[in-house]
């Protein structure tokens, strides 16, 4: 918890520091009373959600930074959708939280370079079975870097009706992968799973589909992206990844908007050790309401609650009880997004 709250008093920092700022641009003349009336002659529009990307290319010589946090909990096995309560249930307790810095920059005519660099925090329960110990594993410090090129095949700001955009990325191994595990699951495995590390020691590219539609106060993004995993450390292998969202937002003001999600994620199952590990991947769907708190022209705030509305997870689990067949699924997740036009 010591990097939520480590975040949480930066964001109220920041914000705090803005506020009163803005306060006084309201009482006073010059140039920031200026460009504030010249921003209220524009019209009212939805920023982009906070969940899901979209199908904006940024104009050449333009630059947006966004840090982004997201706190994970798993704590109960599911067998499919339905929640087991017996035997199995608490067997495991993941937490996992990631601050995620994008910096965005338009570099040429309809095309722009990203680049996502993640901080992980994460922890993991697991009781050793019956008689057994059971224990705490944690690891924390950068994860694996994702650099990215967007091409813009359509844009509003050109006359075009929709924005779309195609765009191809890489996520490349910069993240330590050689977590250990303790007895008694270091009998069996002797590096943490694939999904546990901090990187996957893998070449993983990355392809994208994004379109955005601006009517008046509103805004419909659509995005769709597939990753494909290459070999990684310890004769392990992450499962190939399909994330498909689609998003609705409304400018109340020029100072907040509302949004909800519909987010899905589908991942096949994980190679550890050389083994298909059954107990991995799954199709997941959330539904995630939002709010964004547009702080001024060039600051903006928002936060975003995915709620689990489907699951259907793979296999079995790996737990000492080798009849079961549950799969530990995600319980409660809350994403934080800070973000700044330049």
């Amino acid at each position: 918890m010591k990097l939520l709250t480590t975040v949480l008093a930066a964001l109220f920092l920041c914000v705090a520091g803005w506020s009163p700022a803005l306060a006084g641009q309201t009482t006073t003349q010059g140039p920031a009373s200026a460009q504030q009336a010249k921003a209220k002659k524009k019209p009212i529009k939805c920023i982009g959600p906070v969940n899901m990307s979209n199908g904006i290319v940024l104009p050449q010589g333009k630059v947006k930074a966004n840090l982004k946090y997201i706190y994970t909990h798993k704590d109960n096995l599911y067998d499919g959708n339905d929640r087991q309560t017996g035997d199995y249930n608490g067997k495991y307790d993941m937490l996992s939280q990631v601050v995620k810095l994008t910096v965005r920059a338009g570099l040429f005519q309809n095309f722009e370079a990203r680049a996502i660099v993640p901080y992980f925090d994460k922890q993991v329960k697991r009781k050793g079975g019956k008689n057994l110990d059971g224990y705490t594993d944690s690891v924390n410090g950068l994860g694996d870097v994702v650099l990215f090129g967007r091409y813009a095949l359509m844009t509003q700001r050109s006359g075009d009706w929709l924005n779309l955009a195609v765009g191809v990325g890489l996520k490349m191994p910069t993240g330590d992968p050689d977590k250990k595990n303790q007895s008694p699951f270091s009998n069996t495995h002797e590096y943490m799973g694939p999904s546990f590390q901090l990187g996957s020691g893998s070449w993983d590219p990355k392809i994208e589909l994004g379109a955005t539609k601006f009517i008046g106060r509103s805004r419909v993004d659509a995005h769709v992206m597939a990753t494909f995993p290459g070999d990684g450390a310890h004769d392990s292998r992450l499962g190939d990844k399909l994330t498909y969202d689609l998003g609705y937002g409304y400018a109340l003001n020029r100072s907040f908007d509302l949004e909800l999600e519909f987010n899905g994620v589908y991942q096949d199952s994980d190679w550890y050790d050389g083994d298909l590990a059954g107990n991995t991947g799954g199709n997941t769907i959330y539904l995630t309401p939002g709010v964004h708190w547009k702080i001024s022209p060039r600051w903006h705030l928002s936060c975003g609650v995915p709620i689990v509305v489907f699951r259907d997870l793979n296999g079995v689990t790996a737990v000492p009880e080798s009849r079961s067949t549950y799969g530990l699924g995600e319980d409660f997740r809350v994403v934080v997004r800070l973000g700044a036009d330049f």
